[in-house]
């Protein structure tokens, strides 16, 4: 169970579903200013969301490093969260692709939005995407927002409302699946080790891969005349789903892997460490899905070649 806080009488959950709908108000607001202060205005929008996590806290009259807990992060930690976004990551990119099979208008709107972000002005754009969301997005909602509901018995049913607001907040429908996804394994390091510094850390590689080195590519293939434009962009991506399907095959087992790594931490430290499946079992059942990613791509990559 989600550890609770000292105050969580204060700390209700019709108070975080307000408190997202306060932060979910503030992004469009945010995202309004862009017409006066363009790329400034992600990290405007950032910057709110930490002020709304610490005015929470300061109204509950709950300590900070409560609601934000930092403690050192053992070597179980990091391998435990590193292997869960290296299963979480392409697994959420896959979702984007199928979805912009469907919607592929809509999926032309989100790289154009992502193609003008990563090249506008680099260092802010960097700082807004990479630096800022480990640190603001965390605080608001594995902090402020998931604090109201610790006290819900049911660690899964803190993970699943997290993981949805998470999708929500970022109102783009092709990438829900992919940063609900994402936003269900950040609450789950908090629920399991209580320790903010591992979905930071998390967002931060994840951001730090993802943007960072979109950025680069973007502004490098500028200057060298090479950009593609995002229709171009949304077609080679479609046609990628094969392929990206064959290089996620192994990522339900990373996930499985992560996830033991930091609940078995949890439940040691509790004495609870021999409950629950064995992970041989886990094992197990993990290859199902990863036996049916690897053969889905190879059918679809040969229907694609053969015709």
């Amino acid at each position: 169970m989600a550890k609770e806080l000292s105050t969580q009488a204060k700390w209700k959950p019709w108070k975080g579903v307000l408190l997202f709908v306060i932060a979910f108000a503030w992004l469009i607001i945010g995202s309004m200013l862009s017409f006066f202060i363009g790329t400034y205005s992600t990290l405007v929008i950032q910057l709110g969301f930490l002020a709304i996590a610490i005015a929470a806290c300061l109204i509950n009259k709950t300590p900070l490093k409560e609601v934000f807990p930092i403690k050192k992060i053992t070597v179980r930690d990091f391998f435990g969260t590193l292997l869960m976004w290296i299963g979480a990551l392409p697994l959420g990119l896959l979702s984007a692709l199928i979805v912009g099979k469907f919607m592929p208008k809509t999926f032309e709107n989100v790289t154009a939005g992502l193609t003008e972000m990563t090249t506008s002005i680099v260092v802010v754009g960097f700082i807004a995407a990479v630096i800022c969301p480990p640190i603001c997005e965390e605080a608001i909602m594995r902090g402020a927002i998931l604090s109201n509901f610790r006290s819900i018995k049911k660690d899964w049913v803190i993970v699943l409302i997290i993981a949805v607001m998470f999708g929500i907040l970022h109102t783009d429908s092709v990438r829900f699946i992919n940063t609900s996804l994402m936003g269900g394994c950040l609450a789950y390091l908090v629920v399991k080790r209580n320790n903010i510094l591992l979905p930071a850390m998390f967002h931060f590689i994840n951001n730090f891969v993802t943007i960072g080195i979109s950025t680069i590519a973007s502004v490098t293939a500028q200057q060298a005349g090479q950009s593609q434009s995002a229709a171009e962009v949304t077609a080679a991506a479609v046609d990628a789903v094969p392929g990206m399907m064959i290089a996620a095959f192994l990522c339900p087992l990373f996930l499985v892997l992560g996830i033991h790594l930091i609940k078995r931490q949890n439940e040691i430290s509790e004495g609870k460490e021999k409950s629950g499946i064995k992970l041989g079992a886990k094992i197990g059942i993990s290859v199902i899905p990863c036996a049916l990613l690897l053969a889905g791509g190879i059918i679809l990559q040969t229907m694609a070649a053969a015709h």
